[in-house]
């Protein structure tokens, strides 16, 4: 899995929905709607992704499985971080070493 947790990746399907299949819950689709510029060096990448969810379900702080039709079935800790009239928005944090070759 964590060779699909790459900004690159996550450009790729931007604008495109993830579906939360957490055990026990309903069908509910989170849209992928930034992948904002962090750092990458020699050896270290690090970036956050911002989901849009909609208004009449909240999901809670935690890890969730996702699943998406270009990178499958993806474990991410998700971070509610605003309301709007149109939904919740939530945020993933990726920070890791880049294999060095």
């Amino acid at each position: 899995m964590r060779d699909k947790l790459h900004k690159d990746s996550f450009v790729q399907c931007l604008n495109t929905d993830f579906n939360v299949i957490d055990e026990g819950s309903a069908a509910l689709s989170l849209k992928l709607t930034e992948v904002t510029e962090g750092f990458i060096t020699a050896r270290q990448e690090a970036f956050s992704v911002i989901f849009h969810g909609p208004a009449d379900r909240f999901i809670p702080q935690g890890i969730h499985k996702l699943s998406h039709s270009i990178l499958g079935d993806l474990d991410i800790f998700l971070v509610p971080i605003a309301k709007d009239n149109d939904g919740f928005q939530y945020e993933a944090v990726f920070n890791h070493l880049v294999q060095v070759k």
